[in-house]
């Protein structure tokens, strides 16, 4: 799939300087900059990106298409896509941030490279009056709203659907994602939670996968010779390597979560594997949803600090409708709307669960 619309050429140039200037004549505000109370019109969007892989072009081309049907309805005047250079650095994003600033914004949506130490910088944001959102992270900052996913449900939504398959007995191995994450942590604090109640299931082993196919086969290849029969791969995606490793050694594929990307859905499809396995993986659908959350604010309705929605999880039964739906490198995504984000703000207000948007077969 190409991204046509990518807006790569925006310079990260430090301008910690001038931005000093500018926040200083900015009395602070709780109300967005361009918030009146009524439709938002004419509003300018800045999306900072701390780094870029196949999951955030699928989120920053969500986000593009959308922006541009706002566009042509008059709510935006004007947007752009950020992504910092470098390697996940906080620092240069905090840069980055600060350049965007002096573009004056109404509303400045950030995925972090780093929940610490990009808090000053939001917060700097916030201070000038920019409705500030941030994606794709827990942040504790005193301003801004967080729009996200929850890593302790994806830790559940990765392994209930095996145990389910396996009708809760049988060994199993545990694919791991970044040991030592705070995003790893909660999913698999989780999963080791959800487990004590299947007594007859057995962790036979665990291997790092780093929520990462080839590097899923490449582990599961190193262990397989020593493990029994395996019944199910639940974890950090991977299900494409998980399979190609036991099909190499002869043996049958067991229960695994595949990727939520058009190629991960294809091979899945093409293998004809029917023994209850499936895909989960966190929205990038969730920045449409932020988009929204944002004219809310603009709106000035009654939106909560934190917006937590459901991931994305692929069943056999959806599957073609995926296939079909998909380029190679894209992944799956909620299709979130204003409706839908007006329910699942209800649902939060009500204290209860949000419900992801039906498919549109």
């Amino acid at each position: 799939m190409k991204f046509p619309n990518m807006r790569r050429a925006l310079t990260a140039a430090a301008a910690t300087a001038a931005a000093a200037v500018i926040l200083a004549g900015c009395a602070a505000s709780a109300e967005p900059a361009g918030s009146s109370g009524g439709e938002p019109k004419g509003l300018k969007i800045a999306l900072s990106n701390g780094f870029v892989n196949g999951w955030r072009l699928t989120l920053i081309d969500k986000f593009e298409t959308e922006a541009d049907k706002l566009k042509s309805d008059g709510v935006v005047s004007d947007y752009s896509v950020v992504n910092a250079p470098g390697e996940n650095s906080a620092t240069e994003q905090a840069s980055q941030i600060r350049s965007l600033m002096l573009q004056n914004p109404d509303v400045l949506m950030v995925i972090p490279a780093s929940s610490s130490a990009l808090k000053p910088v939001i917060e700097e944001a916030c201070t000038a009056g920019i409705n500030v959102i941030i994606l794709d992270a827990d942040m504790d900052t005193s301003c801004g709203t967080v729009v996200r996913n929850d890593y302790g449900q994806w830790g559940a939504d990765s392994i209930q659907p095996a145990l389910d398959a396996i009708d809760g007995k049988g060994d199993i191995v545990i694919n791991r994602g970044v040991v030592g994450s705070q995003p790893e942590e909660a999913f698999h604090a989780r999963q080791m939670e959800i487990l004590k109640d299947y007594p007859d299931v057995k962790v036979a082993a665990e291997v790092n996968g780093f929520c990462d196919s080839a590097t899923a086969q490449k582990e599961i290849v190193g262990v397989l010779g020593s493990l029994p029969e395996i019944a199910a791969v639940p974890g950090c995606i991977g299900g494409m390597g998980v399979v190609q490793a036991f099909e190499s050694a002869g043996r049958e594929a067991p229960v695994v979560v595949f990727d939520t990307d058009g190629k991960s859905l294809k091979f899945w499809q093409e293998s004809g594997l029917d023994n209850g396995s499936f895909a989960a993986l966190t929205d990038p659908g969730q920045v449409v949803a932020a988009v929204y959350v944002a004219l809310a604010k603009e709106r000035r309705d009654d939106v909560p600090n934190e917006v937590v929605l459901p991931l994305v999880q692929v069943a056999q039964a959806d599957l073609d409708y995926w296939v079909d739906a998909l380029g190679t490198d894209e992944y799956a995504a909620n299709a979130w709307d204003e409706a839908s984000i007006t329910a699942a703000l209800e649902a939060i207000a009500a204290g209860e669960p949000v419900e992801a948007p039906a498919l549109k077969k």
